[in-house]
């Protein structure tokens, strides 16, 4: 059994530190963006793929919708396009052939879904289409996303599940990454439309996110260099997202490197457009579920049942929740999971509850 996952580094022997130290610096060299330096990046973005950018081999579409009813719970729609070849994304030879500069992952469901339904793999060149003006990409028959009169559209066709969104964005935007090398960042938006399952319709309106990411690969390595399954050692990720009501949301994230946490952020947006990261983030596993989840290509993956968060903020505490896990995980999140949880804490002195989206990933 692994250590519980914390965002506390334990440089308790030489090894840790040297693997903490390393994160530190990779994660500055691709660009991880500081609290301080969010105000100070463009509010200009595109969703342009990685296929109209030499510079750029992967690229990452998420929505994510943490609180809609019962019995649906989330909605999850988060591609992989064109493997970075991290052990948090790595696709595994036991599930497809397809060389991983060619190779897209989607995960797209709600608590209903189970992984055969939710995760598929596609053939970029196949069975992907792109469009950069206006942006637009189609997997295969099953979904579409785009850009119509200002807002964005995702429309989707699965054998039990069908939705038919128009995302609406607001002027909260934030980057959790911003170089050469890596462009990451997450768009507060409102939607509203209809979600089919399991024969039943309904109409949903909130708040979600809209997620975009354009990355160098190790499949851009000369090939000699891949003989040997180069693999970077990003072990775990989790990120989640919290609507507070019905105009806050927070976005949360934690990335671990060979095992020692490299990047915590908690984020807040409201629709008014204000965007702030906090200063200081703490994540921590309280409890494992009692049995690992077997993924699709063969790994024991122990997952959280319970964790928390606590953040501050200008010295004074802003955030403290504890969540517990109450929804089966689905697989297809890159190399992990998606579900949700119920939270319960503090926000700015009051209390809290509600409810959180989680995608989940442990390699080590």
């Amino acid at each position: 059994m692994h250590s519980l996952l914390s965002s506390t580094p334990r440089n308790y022997t030489i090894q840790q530190k040297v693997k903490y130290r390393l994160g530190q610096v990779g994660t500055k060299l691709l660009g991880a963006v500081a609290p301080e330096h969010q105000a100070e990046l463009s509010r200009d973005y595109n969703f342009d793929a990685h296929v109209f950018h030499s510079q750029f081999a992967s690229t990452h579409y998420g929505i994510m919708i943490p609180d809609l009813p019962e019995p649906y719970r989330y909605l999850s729609y988060a591609s992989v396009i064109g493997d970075v070849g991290a052990k948090i994304t790595k696709v595994s030879p036991k599930l497809t052939d397809l060389a991983p500069e060619n190779t897209a992952t989607l995960v797209h469901g709600t608590a209903l879904s189970e992984t055969n339904d939710a995760y598929k793999i596609y053939d970029i060149q196949h069975q992907l289409k792109f469009q950069q003006s206006p942006f637009r990409i189609d997997f295969a028959e099953d979904s579409s996303l785009y850009e119509e009169d200002g807002n964005y559209r995702l429309v989707s066709n699965l054998a039990d599940l069908k939705v038919d969104l128009t995302l609406t964005p607001t002027d909260a935007l934030t980057w959790f990454a911003h170089s050469s090398l890596y462009q990451h960042f997450s768009v507060l938006m409102k939607y509203s439309g209809t979600l089919t399952q399991h024969g039943k319709t309904i109409e949903i309106s909130g708040l979600c996110t809209l997620e975009h990411w354009k990355a160098i690969s190790v499949s851009m390595l000369p090939k000699q260099l891949l003989t040997h399954n180069l693999t970077l050692p990003l072990s775990s990720f989790s990120y989640q997202v919290v609507n507070l009501n019905a105009e806050e949301q927070l976005v949360l994230a934690f990335i671990s490197f060979a095992g020692e946490p490299a990047y915590t952020a908690v984020s807040y947006r409201h629709v008014d457009g204000t965007s702030i990261q906090y200063e200081q983030a703490v994540f921590e596993v309280v409890a494992l579920k009692t049995e690992s989840l077997m993924t699709p290509d063969g790994y024991a993956m122990e997952v959280p049942q319970s964790f928390r968060w606590l953040a501050h903020h200008a010295g004074e505490k802003v955030l403290e929740i504890l969540a517990v896990v109450d929804t089966p995980y689905c697989y297809g999140l890159a190399a992990g999971y998606v579900t949700s949880y119920q939270w319960t804490g503090e926000f700015k002195g009051q209390k809290a509850e509600g409810r959180g989206y989680l995608e989940f990933i442990d390699r080590r």
